[in-house]
């Protein structure tokens, strides 16, 4: 009888501690001392062909409030843009914070206005092939928004051969 009553109480603090969500989720906490009284906690949450799409760090500012990274993708499914993360102005213990798809500012609302007008993500320019490789990257900011990299892809030809010299 004790097991049982063992079982359902550990049964209950289980379901009771629980996210009530419908949103697919990896909650991870992190016991930074011995006794876990600091720690870190992130969740991270998915969409439904498992691809992340956001990433909460419970009460990670020294106030105690959220950062949120939220993670975008083009309409081809790639991920063409890396956003800032986000502090926002309070805690949802670790609870999805709504996000507006295709918002080219910023997906999630800058409420804490940290940023105050900048270009929150750096922007990937793909090639126009099944490769899709990087031909362009610009960087985060307004004003390194014109000083892109760009990259090369080449062929070796004859002459980049090594020479033996026997």
């Amino acid at each position: 009888m004790k097991k049982i009553i063992l079982i359902f109480c550990l049964l209950s603090v289980g379901i009771s501690k629980a996210q009530t969500t419908t949103e697919n989720y990896i909650s991870t906490t992190d016991c930074l001392n011995d006794d876990c009284s600091k720690k870190t906690e992130t969740v991270q949450y998915f969409d439904l062909l498992g691809r992340a799409k956001q990433v909460v760090n419970v009460k990670a500012t020294p106030l105690g409030k959220d950062v949120v990274t939220p993670i975008v993708y083009d309409d081809q499914a790639r991920q063409t843009r890396t956003y800032l993360p986000v502090p926002q102005n309070s805690t949802s213990n670790g609870a999805i914070y709504s996000q507006s798809p295709g918002m080219v500012a910023y997906p999630v609302s800058d409420v804490t206005n940290i940023y105050s007008g900048e270009k929150t993500y750096t922007e990937k320019i793909l090639e126009n092939s099944p490769l899709q490789r990087v031909l362009q990257q610009k960087p985060i900011g307004n004003d390194w928004n014109t000083k892109s990299v760009t990259f090369g892809y080449d062929l070796n030809t004859i002459e980049d051969h090594v020479k033996n010299m026997k």
